[in-house]
């Protein structure tokens, strides 16, 4: 029984010390990404993982070692990609930041004009007024939206659809 709980503090340390590399890693202090580290973490549980742990205390251990490994893993690798596309830099300090938006649209013109045309064709079959007068207004209001979902998506483009629900049409984002 000690052999398990051995492995576990082991991942734990390891894990502990695998944190504080890539914590290193992206303030800067360390140049390369420490994957070594994380393979060596990786391969342990998994061969733990393989194994059928009888106490439930230890079984609860392992089991939030690796949620906590897994989570961290995830946490890294979008960092790094973001890192890599340009949606993280570093400022004059040497702090990671999130970048500006890029400089394109998050909606394209012609998309907003198609979107409104299906919304105008949806209120004439649900026998509304196809009024249009408030326009430019609704433009705006859809253009800001966008703006609004691409700032929390790491500006990804934005695309409304109209649809119909309870004999009424509603405008739906989602991401490209």
């Amino acid at each position: 029984m000690t052999n398990i709980k051995d492995a576990l503090d082991r991942i734990e340390k390891d894990l502990g010390e695998l944190k504080r590399q890539y914590d290193l890693f992206f303030q800067g202090v360390r140049r390369t990404e420490p994957q070594d580290e994380r393979k060596g973490v990786e391969w342990m549980v998994k061969r733990l993982g393989q194994r059928k742990l009888p106490n439930t205390l230890d079984q609860f251990r392992f089991n939030s070692l690796q949620s906590k490994f897994f989570s961290y893993t995830n946490l890294w690798i979008r960092m790094v990609r973001d890192m890599e596309e340009g949606r993280l830099a570093r400022d004059t300090r040497g702090n990671l930041v999130r970048t500006k938006a890029r400089a394109g649209d998050p909606v394209p013109p012609d998309h907003l004009d198609r979107v409104l045309e299906q919304l105008r064709d949806a209120r004439r079959e649900c026998g509304l007024s196809t009024d249009t007068k408030d326009l430019d207004s609704l433009r705006e209001m859809l253009r800001s939206r966008a703006a609004e979902i691409a700032g929390r998506s790491g500006d990804r483009q934005v695309e409304f659809r109209v649809t119909i629900e309870g004999g009424k049409p509603k405008v739906k984002a989602g991401l490209r």
